[in-house]
């Protein structure tokens, strides 16, 4: 049986400022690469600490490692270049264009490394408590790093290439596991891009269908088989976009509920319903019997601390669509997926809201393995 935590969060925290100075100074050439682990080992022991203290179930390295979401994958995968383009993101005061990286296959892909194994050695070291390894989801991989007239011409198709993303996923999922990893998640924040205003149609490419199918087989891929011993337990989660308290994506899962959560085989999927823009619960009656919904109702993106009654109420609205034991809570993202983009609230603040999770989440459900 999988575990069922279920108080969660997402995986990536704030980063001090110490790390984010050291990583520029590496990114510079004025300090060598053991002194900034020196650094991050610091930060992580501290994150690690604080984590325990909020009561949250399962623990991250908050991802202070890594650049942003993708880096895994990208730093130990040789054949992919990077690109720098202006993406709109979204907030309340409106649009804002920022420059961002963008990564694609511009040869045949050679891992030199694991994806994660480091930061889940380094994590395990510090805590007897279930760690969770985040990932980012193959099937973003093959649907983003795809470049018509460059892949194309080291990959005779983008199956060919999804099989070879899908194989490296597995089998880093499958060591991670092996060596006492309890949780792995993969993200997804492609998922969003077939949901409400954001779903586009692709000149020269496959249309928005078509890619959504590559990317749901490609995860599925990754995941399909995987023993999980008892207690351990693999997550997606459906990501909306999540950067400088901005975001990418809106509108209701409806469109992909019943394929995406009948298709790949994760035992739990963490979805963003922080605010209006995810729509309403009734995707959730499209959820299999055997997996459980880790429901995001807490806002990585704002300090404005919500209220257990409030997270109660909303609970119990979802569950008229999917039965409470099949449910769990978390924030709805990450605190900071790009290192240098973290959301717009304090350490404080962001360990306030892991706390309020643990809280009410042992308020509905009870001590939780």
């Amino acid at each position: 049986m999988t575990a069922e935590f279920r108080a969660d969060h997402v995986g990536s925290l704030l980063r001090p400022e110490s790390v984010l100075q050291a990583r520029r100074r590496r990114e510079a050439g004025t300090i060598e690469a053991d002194e900034l682990r020196v650094i991050e080992n610091e930060a992580i022991r501290e994150a690690v600490a604080r984590q325990q203290d909020s009561g949250i179930d399962v623990l991250t390295d908050g991802e202070f490692r890594r650049r942003d979401f993708r880096t895994g994958f990208v730093d130990a995968v040789d054949g992919i270049t990077m690109s720098t383009f202006d993406m709109p993101w979204h907030a309340s005061e409106g649009v804002t264009r920022l420059p961002s990286k963008a990564f694609f296959v511009s040869g045949r892909l050679r891992q030199r490394g694991r994806l994660a194994g480091g930061e889940a050695a380094y994590l395990r070291s510090l805590t007897s408590a279930p760690a969770k390894v985040t990932l980012i989801a193959p099937g973003f991989l093959v649907d983003r790093f795809w470049k018509d007239g460059v892949t194309d011409r080291f990959y005779a198709s983008r199956a060919e290439l999804a099989a070879e993303v899908a194989a490296i996923t597995r089998a880093e999922i499958q060591a991670l596991i092996a060596e006492g990893v309890r949780y792995v998640q993969l993200d997804n924040p492609g998922y969003g891009a077939f949901l409400g205003s954001y779903v586009r149609e692709r000149a020269g490419g496959p249309d928005a269908q078509a890619a959504f199918e590559w990317m749901v087989d490609t995860d599925r891929a990754a995941v399909a088989g995987v023993t999980r011993p008892a207690g351990v337990t693999i997550g997606l989660h459906v990501c909306r976009g999540n950067q400088s308290s901005m975001w990418l994506g809106e509108g209701d899962y409806q469109p992909i509920a019943e394929r995406l959560f009948g298709a790949v085989p994760a035992d739990r999927f963490l979805l963003e319903y922080d605010d209006d823009r995810a729509g309403g619960f009734e995707p959730l009656q499209f959820v299999p019997d055997d997996k459980l919904v880790v429901l995001g109702l807490v806002s990585s993106k704002s300090p404005v601390l919500e209220t257990a009654d409030a997270l109660r109420r909303r609970i119990d609205e979802a569950a008229k669509f999917i039965d409470l034991g099949r449910l769990a809570l978390s924030p709805q993202c990450g605190f900071a997926s790009v290192a240098e983009g973290g959301n717009r609230l304090t350490s404080d603040e962001q360990y306030a809201k892991l706390a309020l999770v643990a809280g009410t989440a042992r308020g509905v459900w009870g001590e939780s393995g």
